[in-house]
């Protein structure tokens, strides 16, 4: 009897043991295949986040708004926005170079005029662009690129000399389109060019002035 018993509570802790061993096993199974779906989940969508934030950034990075073509200005005033803002792109390299090269004080303070006028007319002139749809390029074209590399060749006085007479022209054509412009049916670009032809007026007398002075 006794032994029978003993059997008995046996086969109940076998039992007990068994079922328990179960169910903690299918617990770490479920908990396992929940963590992996989680942590799958998150990874997918961090890297959806940073892939469309790497794509905003790309596509906001010093570019414009718009696509070329979009524009409904007419045809005088786009080619008006996109020559001057390559001549102010052209004339601040020009100006860094003779910071650089110039051999003379007057003519390396001129360069540093340049620099911070041409910048300033510049980013107007894309500020203009942005409210018209008028696509402009944010670098020189070959003809442009071409001059600013045989500037950059040069050294000493052949340089200044060179900078110098690239300037008067510079100069002497900007004038004449700022002229021009102040009669133009817009509004917008009558006022721009109204404020930047004596500066750029100013400009040319001050490079005239260097060049007798030399």
């Amino acid at each position: 009897m006794k032994n029978l018993i003993t059997i008995i509570n046996l086969s109940i802790i076998i039992a007990i043991t068994t079922i328990f061993t179960r169910s903690d096993q299918g617990y770490r199974e479920a908990s396992s295949r929940v963590d992996s779906t989680e942590v799958g989940s998150i990874s997918e969508s961090d890297r959806n986040s940073d892939v469309a934030n790497a794509n905003t950034m790309q596509s906001n990075f010093d570019l414009p708004s718009f696509t070329e073509g979009e524009s409904d200005v007419d045809d005088v005033v786009s080619d008006f926005l996109k020559e001057m803002a390559e001549a102010r792109m052209m004339d601040l390299q020009e100006g860094k170079t003779a910071e650089q090269r110039a051999t003379y004080r007057s003519l390396k303070q001129y360069g540093s005029l340049m620099v911070e006028d041409q910048s300033k007319m510049l980013e107007e002139i894309r500020a203009l662009a942005d409210k018209k749809k008028v696509f402009i390029p944010r670098s020189l074209g070959a003809d442009k690129a071409e001059a600013l590399a045989d500037l950059e060749s040069v050294h000493g006085e052949s340089f200044d000399k060179k900078y110098i007479r690239m300037m008067i022209l510079d100069h002497k054509r900007d004038v004449k389109k700022l002229k021009r412009a102040t009669e133009y049916g817009d509004a917008d670009i009558q006022v721009f060019a109204t404020k930047y032809l004596p500066v750029v007026q100013s400009h040319l007398d001050k490079i005239k002035a260097l060049k007798k002075g030399n």
